[in-house]
């Protein structure tokens, strides 16, 4: 690389450059913008604050609070960096309890926008307003406003075409700001609120003292009737806020709702507690639904990590830890979780489920293990040691290990013709071919062959689709929201068709044939979830591709469904005879494989000739 002819003299940046710094760190995008001024309004004392977006933030943001407003003086004030009221002395920051405090947010958002700020305090008969474009004043005047502070940021990032490119959809930017302020009015349920997007009324939240009703509001009611208070205190540390009960999964951890003293974090010990709290309750790969704040002394944790204050860092880090993963598993535990656990993985007794029959011989295994023999008791003797007591002449023989099992291998060719001999553990095949064992994953296997028939029906347009004869409803939460929105289209040639009914509800019109039957609601939010877990934009290819692995496994024989002998056989047969490489969507091996020669090495007897 060319190095430059000649180093430009140092000097110090120009207050519009630094300010346009700044707001690279601050504002990271519509969201963060959202976040930064309800956070001023909270801070200020609102009591009812009412948020209005447009395109995604794009082209409005505008936040209405009713707090105790500026003078023209701090208004003006307020435009600098590093103009704050709530720190002063190298001390304040050891023990900072409001949300803001840094002085970076008004001057960096109007660094990068058309920004307008009025305000007003109850003792002036007049209010203030500002105009500033992109870090530049413009106007200051005296208008009639009633107390409290109205902010505008219109065309974000309008003089940073390069970050303005970088912003996502205004599907995926609306998604951003709506969970922005479903935080905020998580954390703050005794704060009013109201939420507009695009002229549509989304939020009317009333001020109340009862988290579950705003839960309610924000999640879903569904969701909220299966959540838990908690209300403990451990190791000086009051934790207070929902827990839902195991059934209650998704598969990220977008629902873990963390705060430190109303302060919304993302921290990965108390995401950890969280973890541990749950550990063997639900299915590896799920998450819980959780709104948990934890009330800490403010000299405990230090807030001034990073610009944007989502991250933090605890000074007593294993008490705090420990605090949060006590607490939640005791208030699970009052949640009746034990009978929540056995109404989610019900556990039919053996009888109740008989075993198919096949060519006159149990399709299953007997139940019944062979006997082991007892290996000998030990006994003392004279000497004080220990020696083998000799068995009763009834007694079976000590117990010698067998060799080394023979190694299974995965079979990724043809199978060939297979004999099945029968169902082990309501999972796996067990067949008989000229080679010697197969053993097939019965889940694999139908999910490779649902796989093949929705691939083949999506290469000839659409998959097919079954209406419902009363279409269900679904609550979501924004984040859920903007996904549905954006891979709607993708979706209905899936042949799940859903959309908008008010709020945040959205209606489900049609399913999948292969899926009927099952719950339209977890269906949708499932498969909403594992596409946002994958990552890959709608509109793709490899949209499609995602999507058709997760419908092929939502749709196929789970692990402890029993198969009559009929079903063995076709799954068995049809198995057989798929196209290398045999494997399940995701990759697993459908077989393995036990040789004859294995076989007989394990049996010591002598290795059949080759044919």
């Amino acid at each position: 690389m060319d190095r430059p002819a000649q180093m430009r003299p140092v000097r110090l940046l120009p207050e519009e450059v630094a300010n346009q710094i700044a707001a690279g760190e601050v504002v990271e995008r519509p969201a963060s913008v959202l976040k930064e001024l309800v956070e001023n309004s909270l801070d200020a004392g609102a009591g009812r604050i009412a948020v209005e977006v447009e395109a995604g933030g794009r082209r409005l943001i505008r936040v209405v609070d009713d707090g105790w407003g500026l003078s023209q003086d701090d208004l003006l004030m307020a435009l600098e960096r590093h103009a704050t009221s709530k720190v002063a002395l190298p001390e304040d920051l050891a023990a900072v309890s409001t949300l803001g405090f840094r002085g970076e947010a008004i001057p960096s958002i109007a660094a990068v926008s058309r920004f307008n700020m009025r305000s007003r305090r109850a003792q002036d008969e007049a209010g203030s307003e500002v105009a500033v474009r992109g870090g530049s004043l413009r106007e200051v005047k005296e208008v009639g406003c009633p107390v409290g502070t109205v902010v505008e940021v219109r065309d974000i990032f309008y003089n940073i075409p390069a970050r303005r490119k970088f912003l996502k959809s205004i599907a995926t930017e609306a998604g951003h700001l709506g969970e922005a302020f479903l935080r905020l009015a998580l954390a703050r349920p005794q704060v009013a609120l109201r939420y507009t997007a695009n002229g549509r009324l989304v939020y009317d939240l009333p001020a109340t003292e009862d988290l579950a009703a705003r839960a309610a509001e924000l999640l879903g009611r569904e969701t909220a009737a299966r959540l838990v208070r908690v209300a403990e205190s451990l190791n000086g540390v009051s934790l207070t806020g929902l827990a839902g009960l195991p059934d209650v999964s998704r598969a990220s951890l977008d629902q873990v709702y963390t705060f430190i003293n109303g302060r919304y974090v993302r921290d990965k010990v108390l995401l950890h507690a969280v973890g541990e709290a749950y550990r063997g309750l639900m299915p590896d790969g799920r998450r819980p639904v959780v709104v948990l704040d934890l009330a800490v002394d403010p000299a405990e944790v230090d807030v001034n990590v990073h610009p944007a204050k989502i991250e933090v860092r605890f000074h007593r880090q294993n008490e705090i830890h420990a605090a949060l993963a006590q607490g939640l598993r005791q208030a699970l535990a009052a949640g009746r979780l034990a009978q929540a656990e056995r109404a989610a993985r019900p556990q039919p007794a053996p009888a109740q489920r008989p075993a198919p029959q096949v060519s006159g011989r149990p399709a299953a295994f007997p139940a019944r293990p062979l006997g082991r023999p007892a290996t000998p008791p030990l006994a003392a003797t004279p000497g004080g040691g220990l020696a083998v007591r000799e068995p009763a002449a009834e007694t079976a023989p000590a117990y010698q290990p067998p060799p080394a099992l023979p190694q299974a291998r995965p079979l990724f060719g043809p199978a060939g013709d297979l004999t099945v001999l029968g169902q082990l553990h309501g999972l796996y095949v067990i067949c008989a071919s000229s080679e010697g064992l197969i053993i097939m994953d019965q889940h694999a296997a139908h999910e490779r062959l649902t796989y093949e028939v929705l691939k083949q029906d999506l290469q000839r347009g659409a998959l097919p689709r079954q209406g419902l004869l009363s279409p269900a409803t679904l609550e979501l939460t924004p984040r859920e929201a903007a996904l549905a929105q954006e891979q709607g289209a993708d979706w209905a040639r899936l042949g799940l068709e859903m959309g908008p009914f008010g709020g945040n509800t959205w209606v489900i019109m049609s399913l999948p044939p292969l899926l009927a039957g099952q719950d339209p609601a977890q269906v949708a939010r499932g498969l909403l979830d594992e596409l946002a877990q994958a990552g890959v934009p709608s509109g793709t290819p490899e949209f499609l591709e995602v999507a058709l692995r997760s419908l092929a496994c939502r749709s196929s024989i789970k692990s402890g469904q029993r198969l009559g002998e009929r079903e063995l056989n076709d799954l068995a047969a049809r198995a057989a005879a798929l196209p290398p490489p045999v494997t399940c969507p995701h990759g697993r091996p459908v077989f393995l494989t036990i040789s004859r020669r294995e076989l007989a090495k394990h049996f010591k007897r002598t290795p059949e000739p080759a044919a």
